[in-house]
């Protein structure tokens, strides 16, 4: 997640920002919204700020298309001077709660003309408190897990609705025994080091290969220029570890993910997972740690699940303040799969078919988009609660 997450604990100036957007926003909506759904989706999202959730947005648009629901995608805020959106649109808004505001803000939104969707997230199993003040600018909630949803549901009294990520299929790579092996590990600062836990990937890709020059981690981040370098810097100058620090381009994504022959993800909590999801529809398959998000897609059969412990959350960045808990995996094991992966062929070959064929076989469930416009209200992905 980013930025959204800082609302657990607000500077006052900040705050006050928030709660001016957010009455603006309510009064908005309260003008423009329609208690019933329409005929048409619109995806609103912050477009121009690549993260995780514009990516969700943009595989949204890219799942309704394919299922031959009529969609437009938008890219609100200010510079925009404010996007149309058409009478009768079911308006989705990827954004985090504290966010939303600002996004609808930067709508133009004749009277009568939508219907809100909040499409939210949340890491942990216990929900953010302070994002209830929210809950007034949607009529409902669409999120990626089932592990999402039975967090929120714990906080909100509107419908939450599970709405999965969908990736398209790719041409299934095959692993290259003349090429070195390997490992990609992902991050943001934005998200939470801490709960991404790249230091985590970095200490088993060592421990399983050390300096061995047949195999290389590739270190992929984001955020903040001074907690990258940190991280960097405090890695070392290990000849097999890469970092990309640079942000790309979806094509360019795209190949990372062909290059590479495994994920590995030591998170400490996914709302979902998507870069997981996402190596496997190329035929990666992951060494992920087998709590939160992840497991509604991921199982012992087509990835190595990495066991865990959970602790409470101690995040030093300050993205997650209130009490909860989350995972710490076990880094032995994770380098114990590492080895194994790298080292047997076969194993691997298996491993990475069930892999693609996982994500092909999500990809082709029955369409959520034309059940949840149906007059009966079925839910996206799951039956209601």
């Amino acid at each position: 997640m980013t930025s959204q997450l800082k609302a657990l604990l607000r500077p006052p100036a900040v705050a006050a920002v928030l709660a001016a957007e957010h009455a603006v926003a309510a009064r908005r909506m309260g003008r423009a919204r329609t208690e019933e759904r329409g005929s048409t989706w619109r995806v609103e999202a912050f477009y121009a700020k690549p993260n995780g959730l514009t990516r969700g947005a943009q595989l949204q648009v890219d799942s309704m298309g394919r299922a031959g629901v009529p969609t437009s995608p938008g890219s609100a805020g200010p510079a925009d001077g404010g996007l149309a959106t058409g009478a009768g649109s079911n308006l989705v808004l990827h954004s985090g709660a504290p966010e939303c505001a600002r996004l609808i803000n930067g709508l133009a939104l004749p009277p009568l003309s939508v219907y809100p969707i909040g499409y939210w997230a949340w890491e942990l199993p216990d929900p953010p408190r302070d994002w209830k003040r929210y809950q007034g600018l949607v009529s409902e909630i669409w999120t990626p897990s089932t592990f999402s949803a039975a967090s929120l549901r714990r906080l909100f009294d509107i419908p939450v609705y599970v709405v999965p990520h969908r990736v398209a299929p790719e041409p299934r790579r095959a692993r290259d025994p003349d090429s070195i092996f390997t490992v990609l590990t992902m991050a943001d600062s934005r998200s939470s080091f801490d709960r991404k836990n790249p230091i985590g990937a970095v200490s088993a890709f060592r421990r399983a290969f050390g300096d061995r020059s047949d195999v290389r981690l590739i270190v992929k981040l984001l955020g903040r220029p001074s907690e990258v370098s940190e991280l960097v810097n405090a890695v070392g100058g290990a000849s097999n570890i890469e970092f990309l620090t640079e942000t790309l381009g979806l094509d360019e994504l795209r190949a990372l993910f062909r290059q590479s022959d495994v994920l590995l993800s030591l998170h400490r909590a996914e709302g979902f997972g998507l870069p997981i999801l996402e190596a496997m529809a190329h035929g990666t398959p992951a060494v992920a740690t087998g709590w939160s998000g992840n497991l509604d897609f991921m199982g012992p059969d087509d990835g190595i699940l990495v066991p865990y412990r959970l602790v409470d959350v101690r995040d030093r960045a300050g993205v997650y303040r209130h009490r909860s808990q989350w995972a710490d995996p076990d880094v032995e094991y994770a380098a114990t799969a590492l080895r194994e992966l790298a080292d047997d062929p076969v194993g691997y070959a298996s491993l990475s078919r069930a892999a693609h064929k996982s994500a092909q076989q999500l990809v082709r469930f029955a369409s959520p988009w034309h059940e949840h416009n149906s007059s009966s209200g079925a839910d996206c992905g799951e039956s209601e609660p």
